[in-house]
């Protein structure tokens, strides 16, 4: 192990669409580039691994989830380090077709945690078996939801997993702004029974980040949206 004893933080949501990948990417790179921590992101989302995606990288490259899952003590010899902006990434295979066991994930992240401050792990939306091996891996996991009654509703299951498996829970509300009609974070509060850790607003910099393929952390670090991000960097920096 080397000198860390990075914190392992998955980001989820029942629902898909939510800005669950955004949110994770953009977090990684705040903590790397306005915190100075050395971060891992991890792509667990094995059908559509899009943060290589978002980050510009259009050829495929080698499915290192997929190798560090099936050994996970040489997990490290299959982080791919982005070139750009130096983040390390463990994704997923932009071709397979199939779901992947992610059982083994908490092996590969006990192997890697010792050379990082973070790893932060996307994932699809499930609240089948894949959502708890996930939850099994990490410290803690941020619950990410939109503030329409459909969505934080359906992550109630998402909150009932979690606590059955003790793994702590923060609900982070995105793409808060768009109408009159959506709820209020009291109300999103009320319904899911947690705190609302933090408030993304609508920002149309981080949809126009997906489509240039450039994060919005690093295209405008100024926006609303980047604010609020560092901000919830920020406070998980404050708590390790």
């Amino acid at each position: 192990m080397a000198g860390r004893d990075g914190k392992v933080i998955g980001v989820i949501s029942a629902k898909g669409g939510v800005g669950k990948t955004a949110v994770a990417l953009n977090l990684s790179l705040s903590l790397m580039r306005d915190f100075g921590k050395k971060v891992l992101a991890i792509d667990a989302h094995t059908i559509s691994p899009n943060m290589s995606l978002y980050l510009g990288i259009i050829d495929v490259i080698p499915p290192g989830l997929l190798y560090a899952l099936r050994d996970p003590e040489v997990a490290g010899e299959s982080v791919y380090i982005h070139s750009s902006t130096g983040l390390h990434l463990l994704s997923g295979s932009l071709t397979s077709v199939k779901e992947v066991d992610l059982s083994n994930l908490g092996e590969v992240v006990n192997s890697l945690r010792g050379d990082y401050d973070f790893i932060i792990i996307d994932t699809a939306p499930s609240l089948g078996d894949s959502l708890r091996h996930i939850l099994k891996a990490c410290d803690q996991v941020l619950l990410v939801v939109n503030p329409w009654l459909p969505i934080v509703v359906t992550n109630l299951k998402a909150i009932k997993i979690a606590e059955e498996m003790k793994t702590p829970l923060k609900v982070v509300l995105n793409k808060v702004g768009r109408s009159r009609e959506e709820m209020s974070v009291k109300e999103v509060e009320d319904s899911l029974g947690h705190r609302v850790a933090a408030t993304i607003p609508v920002d149309l910099e981080i949809y126009r980040g997906v489509e240039e393929r450039k994060p919005v952390m690093l295209s405008n670090p100024r926006s609303p949206g980047s604010s609020a991000i560092r901000k919830l960097a920020k406070m998980l920096v404050s708590e390790v």
